[in-house]
């Protein structure tokens, strides 16, 4: 039995490292689907109301759902179509080499490096009210002291490049990960253990939306919110925000030949002040982000996530209406924001969605000290204030 499961995983690891060699080889497609995912990420964001910064400190003071129902809503979308795509022959190609791609991401990195950078990546999201994929749909929704946030991130993420050696040197694992995904445990197939997690999950969805109804926790003027037009709506079901985002892995998958991520993408946008040979050795780094299609789709994600978040605030008239947390709070957060997940290798999209969408080992567990560290630094802050 043993002998078997070993062998089976040994198939699939092959099939997985063959399809990592299998690149999208229409840029220009690429960035089109990029583009266009981001707009719908952005729209999406702004409409189940994740990029509030009181939502995402209220959610780690475990007195709001709405940030864990859209989250958990996106997982559940993302096992069920990933599901999907491992079974279909004519798409089992496209999700084993996105699948190769998110394995390699996390080369030298082990169960401390995904626990401390989940601590930092919580407790700057408690801090910011944010996190790497929300930054920018903050930026186009006109959240107040969203810039400051973004330029923490920056800051957070040349930090990181710089410090990298040593805290790789400091956090590295002394052996590689056995499995790295929790179907490899016990030796099934993916969709055989993600199907039941997301039913699950979508019972815990559920039972958080009966105790919690989410028409009780968006706070939206009564004037704003009359609406019949789900465009020119000011607010959708998390739920269903959720579903929309965590769909999206699908044209990923299959046009772009990833998953869903964010933080990678600010280490390309940075990584394009060390271009000089002067700067280029204090970030060796980051200069494996400098070029290439697979770099840049994501920066091309973002951005339109700007664009989408900008036009849903106009549609349903919220733009520039959230406020946001001190300047102070905005800087540091988000520069730890994105130090914790560079550290950690994801973010709440690339660990989140696409690592816990996958069952991956370390992105649980990223996931999880992510909570843990937003929930203290939560009630620190509360204390403090």
């Amino acid at each position: 039995m043993a002998s078997r499961r070993r062998a089976g995983l040994g198939m699939e690891e092959a099939m997985t490292e063959e399809d990592s060699q299998t690149v999208p080889s229409r840029p220009v497609t690429t960035m089109v689907v990029s583009a266009a995912c981001g707009l719908v990420f952005g729209f999406a964001i702004e409409k189940g109301k994740v990029y509030e910064p009181a939502v995402v400190k209220n959610q780690m003071l475990l007195v709001q759902f709405v940030m864990m129902k859209m989250f958990l809503s996106g997982v559940i979308s993302g096992m069920f179509v990933m599901s999907i795509m491992s079974m279909l022959p004519f798409t089992r190609h496209q999700y084993l080499g996105a699948k190769s791609i998110f394995v390699k991401s996390l080369r030298g990195k082990g169960f401390m490096t995904a626990s401390v950078g989940g601590v930092l990546l919580g407790a700057g999201m408690a801090a910011a009210g944010s996190c790497p994929g929300v930054i920018l749909a903050q930026l186009g929704s006109g959240t107040e002291n969203s810039m400051y946030t973004l330029l923490g991130a920056l800051f957070g993420t040349v930090l990181y490049g710089i410090l990298e050696p040593v805290v790789t040197e400091l956090t590295k694992p002394k052996q590689a990960i056995r499995f790295q995904f929790l179907y490899n445990v016990y030796g099934s197939p993916y969709f055989a253990m993600a199907l039941p997690f997301a039913a699950v999950l979508s019972l815990i969805v559920f039972t958080l939306e009966l105790v919690y109804p989410w028409e009780d926790e968006v706070q939206i003027a009564d004037s704003v919110y009359q609406s019949s037009s789900w465009i020119t709506s000011p607010a959708w079901p998390p739920f269903l925000s959720g579903f929309v985002v965590g769909s999206l892995q699908v044209p990923v998958v299959l046009f772009i030949g990833d998953t869903l991520g964010a933080s990678s993408s600010f280490c390309t946008i940075t990584s394009q002040v060390f271009l000089h040979k002067s700067t280029k050795r204090l970030s060796p780094y980051l200069l494996k982000y400098q070029s290439g299609f697979q770099n840049w789709w994501q920066v091309v994600f973002v951005l339109s996530s700007v664009f989408g978040a900008f036009m849903s605030s106009i549609f349903s008239g919220t733009y520039g209406s959230v406020p946001g947390v001190s300047i102070t709070q905005s800087f540091v957060g988000g520069a730890l924001i994105i130090f914790g997940a560079r550290l950690a290798g994801g973010c709440t999209s690339g660990h989140g969605l696409s690592g816990m969408g996958l069952l991956n080992l370390l992105s649980i567990t990223t996931i999880s000290a992510m909570f843990l560290g937003g929930v203290a630094t939560a009630r620190i802050l509360q204390w403090l204030n």
